[in-house]
């Protein structure tokens, strides 16, 4: 289930000027209730990245503070150090993870070394355009695990339809060179007869999606959410990917207090 991060990104997963009634853009996610604590949990499903992928459905878990200008879940942590709810323009700074893999978690990974988790520190600016926000964001690997680095850029459009929030968004990410040789490269000592050698190129996903939260309650609320996300041939080539349309959709319920 955690390889599917790397085709959707943090996107899915996760001010007044910028809200939809309770729903709102903060650091590039889709945030609820805040100056609250959270938890919550809910059920994933989406295609494979990986080729045998043994864990496309699974079930997943969320908790932490969403906070005026810091935040901190299990996705990640952030702080707008520039700019408040009624800014047009807003500056952050944040901390996120990338998910390693087991050679045991895919039949085209046996035999290869495990790769790493990595951390990457980042700066996000996120843009009041229209009744949606831009956000902007780029990161860097501190931990020396792949070495390189990421951008994103994504416009999300907050709305009330009643009964719900949705936010539907789309966007590009960008991944550097040495990001997708390190997470869908094959070295020469990996390489075999149905796993040829590749050596991974800078590359770009395009992705779309939503986010739906219906409110309960005053503290419980169900979130749905789906997205799409397209790669280019420089991370779709691999003969480790399965396929370069990549989606997942989740159903989860959280508890704010």
């Amino acid at each position: 289930m955690k390889k599917l991060c790397f085709a959707i990104s943090a996107v899915l997963l996760s001010s007044h000027a910028f809200a939809a009634d309770n729903t709102y853009i903060r650091n590039g996610n889709i945030y609820s209730h805040q100056g609250k604590f959270f938890a919550g949990a809910g059920v994933a499903t989406g295609s494979e990245l990986y080729k045998g992928q043994d864990n496309t459905t699974g079930v997943y878990f969320n908790g932490g503070y969403h906070g005026e200008d810091f935040n901190a879940d299990l996705a990640g942590i952030n702080y707008r150090f520039l700019g408040d709810n009624n800014s047009k323009i807003n500056f952050s700074v944040f901390a996120v993870g990338n998910p390693g893999f087991d050679a045991k978690d895919a039949d085209v990974l046996s035999g290869m070394k495990d790769r790493k988790v990595s951390g990457d520190l980042g700066l996000n600016v996120d843009i009041r355009l229209g009744n949606g926000t831009l956000s902007t964001k780029f990161q860097h690997d501190v931990t020396d695990v792949y070495g390189g680095y990421q951008a994103d850029i994504t416009y999300y459009l907050p709305m009330n339809i009643g009964f719900a929030d949705i936010v539907p968004y789309a966007g590009v990410h960008y991944f550097s060179q040495d990001y997708v040789d390190y997470y869908t490269g094959v070295s020469k000592a990996d390489a075999t007869t149905k796993r040829p050698e590749f050596k991974g190129k800078d590359a770009f996903t395009y992705q779309a999606g939503y986010v739906m939260v219906v409110s309960i309650t005053d503290h419980l609320d169900i979130t749905q959410a789906a997205g799409y996300s397209h790669l280019t041939s420089e991370i779709a080539d691999s003969p480790l990917v399965d396929s370069k349309n990549q989606w997942i959709t989740t159903l989860g319920v959280s508890y704010s207090f």
